[in-house]
Formats: C-alpha cells, structure tokens, sequence
C-alpha cells in the first residue's frame, strides 16, 4: 500500500506541469499588501552588525610578516621537531615570525598560541585566486584571537 502511495505522489508531482506567473507589478504590490495585512506586522528588531567589522583589532604579542605555505594543509606542530604534537594546519595566509630554529619558523596560529613550520615549508603570499591581489598584511588579531590579515592591493 506504502509503495502504491507512493507511486502516484511522485507520479503526480512529476506530471504537474509548472506555470510562470502572468501578473502585472500593480497586481504583485496588491497582492502582497493583502498577504502583509494576513500575516500582520512583523518586528525584526534593528539590523545586526557583522561581528568581525564591529570588533576592533589589537597588535599581535609577536611582530609577524603574512606568508603562505608550500602546500594546502600543511602540518603545524607545538615544537620545531616533526615528532613533536601536531597543533593544526597552515591557512593558505600564515603569520610568520622573525624566530627561527634549525631550519624551523615559528608562525601565529593565533594571537594566544604560537606554533611552528619547517622553514622549507614556508614562502611568498600567494592568492588563492589568480586575479587576486598579491599583497597582505597581518592586520593584527580580534578579541578571540583570530588573526587578521588585510589585502592592500585591492
């Protein structure tokens, strides 16, 4: 019984031919004041202001230089040794400091926790799209400590 149902719902929906409304915009305006005065008024209350352009942003506790990794996803470890724990992945714009150690860079992975990367690993910013400005800058980091990066060349 469950299949035959449901055989003819799909039956009917696909041979229901769709119809593009004929009206003039003098009709639409009507109609929509009629659905307005249905439903009554609505409060959505004031607009809301993207978080990220509201807060403001402070300096980093390190100074650091925008550059990007040598490839997608590269590992970030707490140490400069590739069997020390893995912290995260490399965004395709990293913060990178002027400290180095044995051929390791520590970069920012955010404004609270440091991290590091082989320095092989590290290079220019590149713009994930071709047309895309080639500058950036780290902006500094927000109150949660995400880093921000600006783009100058746009």
């Amino acid at each position: 019984m469950r299949k035959t149902c449901a055989s003819m719902l799909c039956l009917a929906l696909v041979g229901t031919p769709a119809f593009a409304q004929h009206l003039s915009p003098d009709e639409l305006d009507r109609l929509s004041t009629e659905r307005a005065g249905e439903i009554g008024h609505r409060n959505w209350g004031p607009p809301i202001n993207p978080p990220a352009l509201a807060q403001p942003l402070s300096p980093l506790p390190v100074p650091a230089t925008c550059m990007s990794p040598a490839r997608d996803f590269e590992p970030l470890y707490a140490a400069p040794s590739r069997s020390a724990r893995q912290v995260g992945v490399a965004a395709p714009q990293i913060a990178v400091t002027d400290t180095t150690r044995d051929g390791w860079t520590q970069v920012e992975l955010s404004g609270h926790i440091l991290a590091w990367i082989p320095s092989g690993d590290v290079v220019a910013y590149r713009p994930l799209v071709a047309d895309h400005p080639t500058g950036c800058v780290v902006a500094g980091q927000r109150p949660n400590g995400m880093i921000a990066f600006s783009h100058p060349d746009r």
